[in-house]
């Protein structure tokens, strides 16, 4: 799955903030330097500083970053834009357009005022983006297939897929003189041989 549009996924979906205990996220549109913050890994912590929160805050950058042969690879599912969870202060969240990273707080101006209200996202949204964020990262692979790493500290050595925790897989891989179970990215993964699975036989 390549790259989407946020119309494409977001299209009827955005509400105005109005219901403060449901879990809604905010959005933000990023300038150039804020996915070039995204790329050097910053951004992240860049988010909380300017928001004044810690690392318990939920925060949802859709994309991912990692290094393969020297070099810093991307993957994005959702260009130019970044979630942050509603609660705060209306004016914390407006406080980001100041920042150079950020080219605007997604809002609307209802009613006869046009005052600035935050646009939001419902959580079901957001986590059936971090559902496909992790399919692009899988690859298909399973548990009890057989893989190779191809990258990482275990490069070039194959073992048996074990377990699946969100983009990492548990690996047992046979070494000369022992065995260890390693968590690797699943992108540093690719199938030699898929599990094959067995199906009963109908009765006759």
């Amino acid at each position: 799955m390549g790259c989407q549009d946020f119309s494409d996924l977001f299209f009827g979906g955005i509400e105005i903030v109005d219901k403060r205990d449901a879990p809604t996220w905010i959005i933000l549109e990023l300038t150039p330097q804020g996915e070039t913050r995204l790329e050097d890994g910053t951004l992240d912590q860049n988010i909380r500083n300017d928001l004044g929160v810690d690392q318990t805050f939920p925060i949802f950058i859709p994309a991912t970053t990692y290094h393969k042969d020297n070099k810093i690879i991307t993957l994005r599912l959702l260009e130019g834009y970044v979630f942050v969870s509603s609660g705060l202060p209306e004016t914390t969240y407006f406080g980001l357009e100041q920042k150079p990273y950020i080219a605007q707080v997604m809002s609307s101006k209802p009613g006869p005022y046009k005052l600035r209200v935050l646009s939001t996202v419902p959580n079901e949204k957001i986590e059936e983006l971090k559902t496909q964020l992790q399919g692009m990262l899988a690859s298909n692979i399973v548990m009890y297939d057989k893989v190779v790493a191809i990258d990482g500290t275990y490069k070039s050595l194959e073992g048996l897929v074990l377990g699946i925790d969100g983009d990492k897989a548990f690996v047992r891989i046979n070494l000369r003189s022992m065995e260890v179970i390693a968590a690797i990215p699943l992108i540093f993964l690719e199938v030699v041989e898929p599990v094959k699975i067995h199906r009963p036989s109908k009765e006759r």
